[in-house]
């Protein structure tokens, strides 16, 4: 890990011309590490460009800056490409699609805490036992140019950490987290403006559509789930990041020891686990491992939080079915 920081800000040094990458339907820890970090670069004065592969969610129109994340690459001649919250270059969808040799011999940096490591160059700065790419990229940062951090960084940095963290709500070592976080207070993040905005705020259309997926809960065995197509979205004038507040509700229901929300997008069907941190009394290990049931079923992330996907087959409520069986099959062997 320190080989790698010190290599790292060696590279980032001596690159003017700098393009920062985003995964596909950028969250905030995504969103606020690419811009933490570009405010952070340009004050070097550096020339930093910023690329998702789709516009980010409008839950977003309040972070500053946010238009200046393009979804279409412009392939110039790039001293380096930076990676952030992700490192298997397919989560970079139609970006890595059109020109995929491009990517592949460019001088690279990655910043992720997620357990997939399927790329075969770049200096890698990977901490799975972190909560957000944001902390992750303050700690190392802060160490190399601490002068240069403001308030627009700091907040940038905060918005990931609390979004990731589920507003520090989500079962994880927090010692750390609110370390970081202490610090970022002290460099001027607006913690309200962010909490106020990404936390406290609803649209009434995510209130209308959280209450049809509420009205949808089945509860099977220690699973409690719920599902949508993609073509309700457009009913209820919602996007996707709008949809996942009902994970964020229903997580939290008293009794379920796992929920699952099922997201059919036309040919395709994608899964979101999320698992209380229940742990075994012996040994204190998890008794539900989210990612060891993802990675079953093609998929993976963090213990507590992780996903996977599958062409859709048949009826969807069949599917919906059978996939529910396998885990809470899975649920009761004892490794999870």
């Amino acid at each position: 890990m320190h080989k790698n920081s010190g290599i790292a800000k060696h590279i980032i040094e001596n690159a003017k011309r700098i393009a920062i990458f985003g995964h596909m339907n950028p969250d905030g820890d995504c969103i606020g590490a690419m811009l933490g970090l570009g405010k952070l670069l340009e004050k070097q004065k550096k020339d930093i460009s910023y690329f998702v592969p789709n516009k980010p969610s409008k839950i977003f129109n309040f972070v500053k800056n946010i238009k200046r994340l393009k979804s279409r690459f412009d392939y110039k001649n790039y001293d380096l490409l930076i990676f952030v919250d992700f490192t298997w270059i397919n989560r970079m969808g139609i970006l890595s699609q059109v020109k995929p040799e491009y990517f592949q011999n460019k001088p690279l940096i990655i910043f992720d805490h997620h357990a997939d490591n399927w790329i075969n160059h770049g200096v890698i700065i990977k901490d799975i036992k972190s909560i957000s790419a944001c902390e992750i990229l303050f700690e190392h940062t802060y160490k190399w140019r601490p002068k240069q951090y403001d308030k627009d960084i700091a907040t940038y940095f905060y918005l990931g950490i609390t979004s990731d963290s589920g507003n520090f709500l989500f079962g994880e070592n927090h010692i750390r987290t609110f370390t970081n976080v202490v610090k970022l207070l002290k460099l001027g993040a607006e913690k309200d403006f962010v909490v106020d905005n990404l936390i406290r705020k609803k649209s009434l259309n995510s209130i209308k559509f959280l209450q049809l997926l509420l009205n949808r809960m089945q509860h099977k065995d220690k699973l409690l789930y719920v599902y949508y197509d993609e073509e309700e979205l457009k009913e209820y004038d919602v996007d996707q990041e709008e949809a996942a507040y009902a994970l964020h509700i229903i997580q939290n229901i008293d009794g379920p020891e796992i929920v699952l929300l099922i997201r059919k997008a036309w040919e395709y069907i994608r899964w979101s686990l999320r698992a209380k941190k229940i742990e075994d009394k012996k040994t204190g290990k998890l008794k539900i491992d989210c990612n060891k049931i993802a990675q079953e079923l093609w998929g993976g992330w963090h213990k507590l939080a992780a996903g996977f996907g599958m062409p859709a087959q048949g009826m969807f409520e069949n599917q919906i079915q059978e996939i529910v069986k396998q885990i809470n099959k899975m649920i009761k062997k004892t490794d999870y």
